[in-house]
């Protein structure tokens, strides 16, 4: 049985568990609150999934060096800030195969960036952006390329933070954690980086690099008491004839998770979560749809086919191929911290 460990039992610590469990593998969770163990098995598994699973493993952070193997995987679903120092922390003291650290990378302000892009060609990291591994996405990726003359490309990604604390319930609001705090990887930018990854991987098709294009962007702040985020951002540019924008807050309510794509003769759409556990790409000739494909998926599903896809890739090669490769999220944060500076 292959076996897996989770750092952090928050909300993606949860979603992966279930995962791994529903792909029969060996689960261990470790958290450095022992607070935050108890609400994983008594509060936030059994409210998501029913009742709680006995065959994962619960373990204090401090007894970590006490598992004696060699992981198949190891997941870091911790807060940003914390990211690369936990990923140092395993290459130093764990024995493992495969690692994947949870969207965004690390927080913009990170300076160990530049020794991770390092370490990551002979390890096989992964990153946490399973929409673009999604089989709704990689159909309208395909299809979009196969018109060789994309005028415009939007992109959208607003949820409110109603839809965030939600799935964090246990949270009176953003500011009991780092979600309300930008130095910490929080912020609409960071929080919301998986439809800046997307466009990412769109305008890399095209030979187009958003951290060398120069960009206009703006942003609105929110305060409270000493934390700071960003409650609305935007940017757009123009380069090879190609004009691009993106939009995301955590004001918008419902959410709106979409891209759209402008041919000469063509209109591509991608909408994220259309109707509930449901994608959409929508294809627009003349104002009327010459393709509708509907994507049925479950909230579960896509963590576990973001680990069935990490699971079936074994070699470094076959990782710089994937939509996973770290390099695109080290390149996502790069672009947000250039925003940032601005």
């Amino acid at each position: 049985m292959k076996s897996v460990l989770i750092f952090g039992s928050g909300s993606i610590g949860n979603h992966m568990a279930f995962a791994c469990r529903k792909n029969k593998m060996q689960v261990y969770v470790t958290d450095i609150s022992k607070k935050a163990l108890n609400r994983m098995r008594e509060e936030i598994y059994p409210r998501r999934y029913g009742s709680w699973d006995n065959k994962i493993n619960l373990t204090d952070y401090s007894d970590l060096k006490k598992i004696k193997k060699n992981f198949d995987l190891i997941i870091i679903g911790t807060p940003p800030k914390t990211h690369i120092k936990i990923y140092n922390y395993c290459r130093e003291k764990l024995s493992y195969k495969k690692i994947l650290i949870e969207k965004p990378i690390s927080n913009f302000l990170d300076k160990n960036l530049k020794t991770f892009k390092k370490n990551i060609k002979k390890d096989l990291v992964f990153s946490g952006y399973n929409h673009s591994i999604s089989p709704s996405f990689k159909y309208f990726f395909k299809n979009i390329f196969k018109n060789k003359q994309i005028k415009k490309i939007e992109v959208s990604w607003c949820e409110a933070w109603d839809g965030i604390l939600n799935a964090h319930f246990w949270l009176k609001n953003q500011s009991e954690s780092y979600l309300g705090d930008y130095k910490k990887g929080g912020g609409a930018l960071q929080e919301h980086s998986h439809g800046l990854h997307l466009l990412f991987l769109i305008l890399n098709k095209l030979n187009i690099n958003l951290n060398k294009v120069k960009l206009a962007n703006n942003f609105i702040f929110s305060k409270s008491g000493q934390k700071k985020y960003d409650l609305f951002a935007n940017f757009l540019g123009f380069h090879n004839n190609t004009y691009f924008s993106y939009k995301t807050d955590l004001i918008t309510f419902p959410a709106e998770k979409k891209i759209t794509v402008l041919c000469s003769n063509k209109k591509y759409e991608w909408i994220c979560n259309y109707l509930k556990n449901q994608d959409l790409v929508r294809i627009t000739s003349n104002n009327k749809a010459i393709n509708l494909k509907k994507f049925k998926k479950t909230r579960s599903s896509e963590f576990e086919n973001e680990i069935k896809h990490i699971m079936k890739t074994n070699s470094i090669l076959q990782r710089n191929k994937s939509n996973l490769n770290p390099t695109y999220a080290i390149d996502t944060i790069n672009l947000i911290k250039k925003l940032f500076k601005k």
